[in-house]
């Protein structure tokens, strides 16, 4: 568990992740850093906001312990809203190690997890929303989770929920209002009119809900597994998109008896294939477990392939009533072994296609009706602005649900008083997710997830 955080105290760590490279990093924060950084560099002066060469030594025994360029960023014009120093060095696992030991020595104590990014949100740097941006443009694993992270750091889903919030003070500002005044003073805004600005306040708030689909792909990659019956070749697709022999193939339907993940990217965003046991009823205990778990993946699926044998003859029986039943997810339909038959089925150009795994013909086509059949459903392009975390959805479902509260309220002609309650309720549910009402026990969950140095 994080400990209290102290923001009155000067915080140092190293920035950059440990290994051979280039350039370190050790950030030195807080009311003393600079008196602290100075005590162990051979300049006595840093001026703000200009990079400067010198050395750290080792007070103690005049030791050099490395040549290294020096930032000072004079609060409150800085990351963390404090005096911060950067202190850049070179790469490996001594160089940074030791600096950062001197300055501990010197009065600095070692960063939590996330604490430079805390600073930041505390000093009114970044709301909460920019700070978690902060996280997942350091992990994001592809570039459309990247370009998603780069807007929400900037401010743009701030600038979506702000608007919100400012729609439900507006609401609550008149009804409170006329609390105040008597109907002689003021005219009273009409229930209808107030019912009409609550709805059009959910209706922002459900697109945002909605959006949490899309900010999860962005952000974690799509997930997609590959099913159908035994021996369709799905082990054989997942080696082809993949371009390598991930999956072990073989003729004798059953081969694979668990699920096996692998990721690639395309066009921007990242495709976690998952290769599955073929679907069939099995009195195999092995292969009985493996068809249970393939079935748990396709409850998470973002997309699904169902890959169909061509070479079948019973009709598409088993493919029917699984498309029936997975109506809700994207299925692209992949009828697997042109290569053996001439006959090929209608296909339905919007949710099916033909290929050879084996022979990686038309693949290519696959690949970008994958793309197509995401951006469409999902509604995601270069553009996309979304929310991305279970918080965020939590938090806007119970917007939504004072906001009922409130037209109930109106309904059954209950005084201004209850109906502005529940418009505030809603209110600090939106200020749960940019940080403004947020508990110290969220926080701490939030930021223990950040790496040391962030």
């Amino acid at each position: 568990m994080t400990t209290a955080v102290y923001n009155d105290d000067t915080v140092a760590a190293i920035s950059t992740p440990p290994g051979v490279g280039g350039i370190s990093v050790v950030r030195i924060s807080g009311n003393d850093a600079l008196r602290i950084a100075l005590n162990g560099l051979a300049i006595k002066t840093l001026k703000p906001r200009y990079a400067q060469f010198t050395h750290v030594v080792d007070l103690d025994t005049d030791e050099i312990l490395d040549d290294v360029v020096v930032t000072y960023f004079k609060a409150p014009a800085s990351y963390t809203g404090e005096d911060t120093v950067e202190i850049s060095c070179h790469g490996g696992f001594s160089a940074a190690p030791a600096i950062l030991a001197l300055y501990y020595r010197l009065g600095a104590r070692p960063a939590l997890p996330g604490e430079f990014t805390r600073r930041a949100f505390v000093n009114g740097k970044l709301d909460l929303l920019q700070a978690e941006a902060v996280a997942d443009l350091i992990h994001a694993v592809s570039d459309t989770g990247q370009k998603l992270a780069t807007r929400t750091l900037s401010g743009k889903l701030s600038e979506k929920v702000h608007a919100l919030r400012n729609e439900l003070t507006d609401i609550a500002s008149i009804l409170e209002l006329e609390l105040d005044f008597s109907e002689e003073e003021i005219t009273p805004l009409p229930h209808e009119e107030i019912n009409k600005k609550i709805d059009e306040a959910k209706t922002h708030i459900f697109a945002l809900v909605d959006s949490y689909s899309a900010g999860k792909i962005l952000r974690e990659g799509v997930l997609v597994p590959i099913v159908g019956r035994p021996n369709t070749g799905k082990s054989s697709l997942l080696n082809a998109l993949l371009e390598e022999d991930r999956a072990i193939i073989s003729h004798i339907p059953g081969t694979t008896r668990d699920t096996i993940e692998e990721s690639f990217a395309h066009q921007g965003f990242l495709f976690r294939l998952v290769d599955t046991a073929g679907l069939r009823k099995t009195q195999d205990p092995i292969e009985k477990i493996g068809t249970e778990r393939a079935y748990k993946t396709l409850g998470d699926a973002d997309m699904i392939l169902l890959v169909v044998d061509i070479t079948m003859t019973d009709g598409y029986a088993f493919e029917k009533q699984f498309l029936s039943r997975y109506s809700k997810i994207p299925v692209i339909v992949v009828y697997n072994k042109i290569d053996l038959s001439f006959d090929l089925p209608v296909l339905d150009a919007e949710i099916s296609i033909a290929v050879s795994a084996t022979h990686h013909q038309h693949l290519d086509v696959l690949l970008e009706k994958m793309l197509s059949t995401i951006q469409l459903h999902y509604r995601v392009d270069g553009s996309t602005i979304a929310i991305t975390k279970q918080r965020h959805k939590h938090a806007l479902l119970q917007v939504i649900e004072a906001l009922n509260c409130a037209r109930q309220a109106i309904f059954q002609s209950l005084s201004n008083e209850y109906i502005a309650l529940d418009i505030r309720e809603a209110i600090n549910a939106l200020d749960d997710i940019t940080g403004h009402t947020t508990s110290e026990d969220v926080l701490n969950n939030i930021f223990d997830h950040f790496c040391i140095g962030k």
